[in-house]
């Protein structure tokens, strides 16, 4: 299976739609998850949407984790991240995806990982383009969108910071350029709350949804899958020097800034109100993106191993969570 991502051709993106869907099999045979929990203001409103529907419920995860993907892919070749231009980036990310039950209910995290990879291609443009201003507000434009959905994700701008100073200085207007994008996309969301007669439920909801390491009661079989993530973190964090040893500049300082991410991810869901399972998949993005990296350094047979693990313990776990 891995034969058809190992190209360089953008076109094999789209077969991660086809990817997740397979991973999302079992639900259209038994029954539709519901996501629980508390949710921001424009977080509860777009749950509260999807749910209505079955269809909704069932493709919006699988669609939006691939679309990531595609993302991460666009990124992972336009920025030299491997010497290797490959489409296992986004094949790793929708496969971490499919690892843990609890990730293929629908939340808002799942288009979160578009708008943190969006946010780390904006600020990526930086090492070598020309308007670097843009960029930077539009890396803190899609960081504030994603925190609008989950407030926790504000946790990200100080690694954002950090990324400034690795691509270029990180002095008080480049970190003004990076807040304004927050600002502005916090503006524009308070105004249309208080147009809608919500603003203070608004501002409760994102105050609320900070909070000191509350855990709620999950499956075994969730924790399973949770656990079945290990082996790929072990992997990453083991082979991050080699994974930048050939890499150009550029490559390694993009590569640097995504264990960056990884390190800060634990802290957004730590900082959360109350962490459920579906909130470990904020490592998703940047972890899936590592691994994928790392897959396309592989002999063909090894990475056919563990990517055939992985995604058997992907279908398994989800079939057996949805029967008991």
């Amino acid at each position: 299976m891995l034969s058809l991502f190992r190209t360089n051709q953008s076109y094999a993106s789209l077969l991660l739609f086809v990817y997740a869907l397979l991973l999302q099999l079992p639900v259209f045979f038994l029954d539709v998850p519901v996501g629980e929990g508390t949710y921001s203001y424009y977080g509860g409103l777009l749950v509260t949407g999807v749910q209505r529907s079955y269809w909704l419920s069932t493709l919006l995860p699988p669609l939006l984790v691939a679309l990531a993907g595609i993302a991460a892919n666009s990124i992972c070749s336009r920025y030299r991240f491997s010497r290797t231009v490959t489409q296992f980036p986004g094949l790793g990310l929708v496969l971490l995806w499919g690892v843990c039950p609890a990730f293929h209910v629908f939340d808002p995290i799942l288009l979160n990982h578009l708008f943190l990879l969006l946010a780390l291609g904006a600020l990526s443009s930086t090492y070598k383009g020309q308007s670097i201003e843009v960029a930077r507000f539009n890396a803190g434009w899609w960081l504030g969108l994603a925190s609008l959905l989950v407030p926790t994700y504000l946790v990200f701008i100080p690694c954002f910071i950090v990324g400034i100073s690795i691509f270029r200085t990180a002095d008080l207007r480049a970190m003004g350029q990076l807040l304004g994008g927050v600002v502005i996309a916090y503006f524009l969301a308070g105004t249309y709350a208080y147009l809608q007669g919500g603003l203070l439920e608004w501002y409760e909801l994102q105050v609320g949804g900070f909070g000191l390491l509350e855990l709620t009661v999950t499956s075994h079989y969730v924790l399973g899958g949770l656990a079945v993530l290990i082996i790929p973190l072990l992997i990453v964090l083991s082979t991050s020097d080699r994974g930048r040893l050939l890499l150009n500049i550029e490559g390694s300082k993009n590569v640097s800034f995504v264990y960056w991410m990884l390190l800060f991810a634990p802290l957004v869901v730590a900082c959360m109100a109350s962490i459920r399972a579906a909130d470990a998949q904020v490592l998703v993005a940047p972890l899936g993106v590592l691994f994928g990296l790392w897959l396309v350094r592989q002999e063909a047979a090894r990475a056919e191993f563990y990517h055939l693990i992985l995604f058997a313990a992907a279908l398994t776990l989800l079939s057996v969570t949805l029967v008991n």
